[in-house]
């Protein structure tokens, strides 16, 4: 576990395996498949688990999360 220089939230750090690059990720952020929509158009979705290290099955990018992330753009 790392944290993020930005908002201090914990991360953990993936390699994007098309890229190479580095990747933060929120290790506890909830994540949710999508099942189907129902009539309405709704989407009805189902939380995925939590693994027994406690990390979710899926993880979310921390940049879609961060409050900071703007600082961190490579367009600067």
């Amino acid at each position: 576990m790392a944290r993020c220089k930005g908002c201090d939230k914990r991360i953990v750090w993936g390699v994007d395996s098309k890229t190479g690059k580095p990747v933060p990720l929120d290790p506890v952020a909830p994540t949710y498949r999508v099942l189907k929509h129902d009539a309405s158009g709704a989407s009805v979705v189902e939380l995925l688990p939590i693994g027994e290290d406690g990390e979710r099955a899926s993880m979310v990018s921390h940049f879609a999360t961060c409050p900071k992330a703007s600082q961190f753009s490579s367009k600067r």
